[in-house]
């Protein structure tokens, strides 16, 4: 079983990547990173055909879970997060041989945050998109953060226990 980490930040060094290295230790995951890529918004006009979207998934689909790793922004995931999953939808109306095979893999979500916990209902655009897709949602882990730290002094111990549950 592989995982691939999505890095849905708009810094691709802050407390979410943070995040990434205490959850998953070096080695032990393929990274993308957003900010490196040129993903464009759902467009009914299917205006981004030529973005990096489809190359992105294209190498997502060589890992059996992917977890999107995005801070948390006004109560919501990050843009960059929204638009991945916006543009999923090109997966069931354009390349359905590709969206076919997003059936049983697995996601979850890594957040990072200065709230004590996320709102009630942060993950459910994940869980209902799984759900969609015929995807195994496999939770959601979030950190809070004070500064550039995180606040709990057993973040890393706890990040580290959600990765190893993703493997079961």
């Amino acid at each position: 079983m592989t995982t691939a980490v999505v890095l849905a930040s708009s810094r691709s060094a802050g407390n979410t990547r943070t995040l990434i290295d205490l959850a998953f230790p070096a080695g032990t995951h393929a990274l993308e990173d957003l900010c490196k890529l040129k993903i464009g918004y759902y467009s009914y006009e299917n205006a981004h055909e030529d973005d990096d979207f489809l190359p992105l998934v294209q190498r997502l689909l060589h890992h059996d879970t992917w977890v999107i790793a995005t801070p948390l922004y006004w109560y919501s995931m990050s843009a960059q997060a929204k638009t991945l999953l916006d543009r999923l939808t090109d997966l069931i109306t354009l390349h359905k041989d590709q969206g076919r095979l997003l059936r049983g893999r697995g996601l979850a979500v890594l957040c990072s945050g200065t709230d004590h916990k996320p709102p009630h209902g942060f993950e459910e655009p994940f869980r209902l998109t799984c759900a969609y897709l015929d995807m195994r949602f496999l939770g959601t882990h979030y950190t809070q953060f004070q500064g550039l730290y995180p606040a709990n002094p057993h973040a890393r111990q706890q990040a580290e226990a959600f990765s190893r549950s993703l493997a079961r």
